[in-house]
């Protein structure tokens, strides 16, 4: 039988899937048989050899390919893992799933608390569902599908048609106009980072300048290296990050550094744009003339529709006459392979949220999500996580699983009338922990897993009462592109917070990458800002902000002082600490603060005498930061405040702020900042 599915596989050009099921030493020589059978790479996902194959680590799996693909589910791997392996498999490979008899799914596959996995069972329905599915059994022998293969075309040469078309359009980016960004999109295995490393060759041996690479993280462009390399007959350490070819040099620079650093380049190519948040990639096509990016619309490395709806929009602002392409045609596998769909559906690769209408009536309703309901109801599953996936830019497979099985999480949805789901949330409940905790946490000695907040609280902020209170976590929000902004991410939080308060918790509270478009919603709903993260996301460049609101007298007395504490440091802070954050985002929580120092006469005068020229700033700088510090009124975001704000509270150098500005130098830069104070101090009226 083993013979007849390889020889179907050939002939099709179909990739396969043979579930081997049994008790665990049935099941691994089984799967010793099949390997005998079989010639190629093999990878292995799991935590233990089998069959003489090792476990294939998570780091390595992007840029390899493999003919067999082993999922060791006794081994319960990382979700994250196994889909990403997925794209390993080529055209006729074979994925070997290898697990208990379905019967024993229930007891094998659970959660903390002993019930069924919800996810797992989303997965045996995956498997069993599959058309095309072989499944060899230790109590029942051979089941043979009855839907045939489909037969696909042939394999791929590279450069594809597909690929030879889009590269024509790279090369535009380089070598035509200026501020003419290009947008890759494609699936998974269809080749772009491919094609971005043939491109970075050719550009490389033209020995004219540096090409400059980015992503998530360096394990992303691999393949991009590779194929680089290869183009230019090297054969260079896969994990090296930088290719030198005469003069020149590509090299790789995680996107926080590359801002940071701003190293010169003729072209900088961004892979995996999709996994890196708007804000840096909008500050990437500010930074370089010439920039191609290149995401995948479904998979697990970002949300490539995500991308699509927050990304557009900034394009269409800062570079109107950007371009787009698609790669369709796979070249691991054949267009039409039937494999996709089942990796597609097990990870909710494809979900997204449904089509909305562009208006809604009063008509809509906050509901709490059973979990037994997603498992239920694939679509109401579906629709949840391609909504947290559009809005969420680091959304990941295992989301779905923590989505479907843990215990301390909540779901709820707004819904329209006709059932839609046009919001979502995820809620998670942390605290209520023993006193006995607080030294060891207080002290650093213990790690609390799944109480990110009140750990938080007691280590960061030494809170007393950090463990003891009970508080709701959204770590998860968002609302459905068609109607944001209509305060429907409102509605659906306050009725979180009813749910909570009806629970006895003490206090909602949310720990997110802090940026000038999320920061508002938070703000605005009267969550106050408690910290802010010291380090910053290597890959969003931004960092953590924990906001919360009070439910409860105890919450109240406790978090209170913490956010005064705030208020009072955070000018300080601004300068020594986060003189690189967002000036947005330093503003807006400047904003926030409820103050209860007042700016003293002395500071004003000192402000206005500099506003007019009658002092130089060196003599005015103690009440200039005193006055911006603790300023009577809110602030606008003009680039007066954003001048004023960077020079004084972030103590940015004159040189780089002339730059920026594009002034002359100290003298014009100075000129404008007495401006600036004339006109903050103006909004006093």
């Amino acid at each position: 039988m083993l013979s007849a599915l390889l020889q179907k596989l050939q002939q099709s050009g179909c990739r396969g899937l043979l579930f081997l099921s049994g008790e665990r030493g049935w099941v691994n020589t089984a799967a010793a048989q099949v390997l005998e059978s079989l010639s190629g790479d093999v990878l292995l996902v799991g935590s233990h050899t089998v069959a003489g194959v090792e476990p294939t680590a998570k780091s390595t799996l992007l840029g390899q390919e493999c003919d067999l693909l082993l999922w060791d589910l006794y081994a319960r791997p990382d979700l994250n893992t196994l889909a990403a392996s997925g794209g390993c498999l080529v055209r006729s490979g074979l994925l070997l799933v290898l697990a208990p008899a379905p019967q024993d799914w229930y007891s094998y596959f659970t959660c903390d608390d002993g019930s069924p996995s919800h996810y797992w069972q989303h997965v045996l329905r995956c498997i069993e569902q599959y058309p095309q599915r072989y499944h060899y059994s230790q109590t029942s022998g051979w089941t043979v599908p009855d839907a045939p293969f489909p037969t696909l075309a042939a394999d791929a040469s590279l450069p594809t048609a597909d690929q030879l078309e889009v590269m024509a359009l790279v090369r535009r980016v380089l070598h035509g106009h200026r501020r003419r960004p290009l947008v890759i999109r494609a699936d998974r295995g269809r080749g772009k980072s491919a094609l971005l490393g043939l491109c970075a060759a050719e550009f490389l041996q033209e020995d004219t300048g540096n090409i400059l690479i980015t992503a998530p993280r360096r394990q992303s462009v691999v393949t991009l290296f590779n194929h680089a390399t290869e183009a230019v007959g090297r054969s260079e350490d896969a994990s090296a990050s930088a290719l030198v070819v005469g003069d020149s040099e590509m090299v790789y620079y995680p996107p926080d550094q590359l801002l940071k650093h701003s190293p010169p380049g003729r072209i900088l190519l961004v892979d995996e744009a999709a996994a890196i948040p708007p804000a840096l990639l909008e500050a990437m096509v500010k930074r370089y003339p010439r920039v191609v990016f290149a995401t995948t619309v479904h998979g697990y490395e970002g949300s490539g529709r995500g991308f699509d709806i927050r990304f557009a929009d900034s394009l269409d602002r800062i570079a109107p006459q950007w371009h787009l392409a698609e790669l369709q045609e796979p070249i691991r596998w054949s267009e039409g392979d039937p494999l996709e769909g089942f990796l597609n559906r097990c990870f909710l690769l494809d979900a997204e949220p449904v089509s909305a209408p562009s208006n809604t009536d009063d008509k809509l309703r906050v509901e709490w999500v059973d979990k037994m309901a997603l498992l239920a109801d694939e679509d109401l599953l579906r629709q949840i996580f391609g909504l947290l996936v559009a809005a969420h830019y680091q959304t990941s497979p295992s989301d779905l699983q923590q989505l479907m099985d843990s215990l301390a999480t909540s779901v709820f949805v707004l819904r329209s009338e006709n059932g839609a789901v046009l919001g979502a949330a995820l809620v998670m409940e942390e605290g209520g922990l023993p006193d006995t905790w607080l030294d060891p946490v207080q002290q650093g000695q213990r790690r609390l897993q799944g109480h990110l907040l009140p750990q938080s609280l007691t280590y960061h902020l030494g809170v007393d009462e950090g463990l003891r209170m009970r508080c709701a976590r959204v770590s998860r929000i968002a609302v459905h592109q068609s109607v944001r902004r209509r305060g429907l991410g409102r509605l659906l939080l306050g009725e979180i917070e009813n749910f909570s308060l009806a629970e006895g918790l003490d206090y909602v509270a949310s720990s997110f990458a802090a940026d000038s478009d999320v920061l508002p919603f938070w703000l605005g709903a009267d969550y106050v800002p408690l910290r802010l993260g010291i380090r910053r996301d290597p890959c969003s460049g931004s960092r953590a902000l924990l906001v919360a609101r009070p439910l409860s007298e105890l919450a109240a007395r406790f978090l209170t002082p913490v956010c005064d504490r705030f208020a009072q440091d955070f000018p300080l802070q601004l300068r020594e600490i986060f003189s690189e954050l967002d000036w947005k985002v330093a503003l807006g929580l400047l904003n926030a603060r409820d103050l209860t120092i007042r700016v003293n006469g002395a500071a004003r005068r000192d402000a206005q005498r500099f506003a007019v020229g009658e002092i130089a700033y060196e003599h005015a700088y103690a009440g200039l930061y005193s006055y911006l510090a603790n300023c009577p009124v809110g602030l606008p975001e003009t680039e007066d405040v954003a001048l004023a704000l960077k020079k004084v509270l972030q103590g940015h150098s004159w040189k780089n702020l002339a730059d920026e500005f594009q002034l002359a130098g100290r003298k014009a830069l100075e000129q404008r900042l007495r401006q600036a104070y004339r006109f903050i101090l103006s909004l006093e009226g």
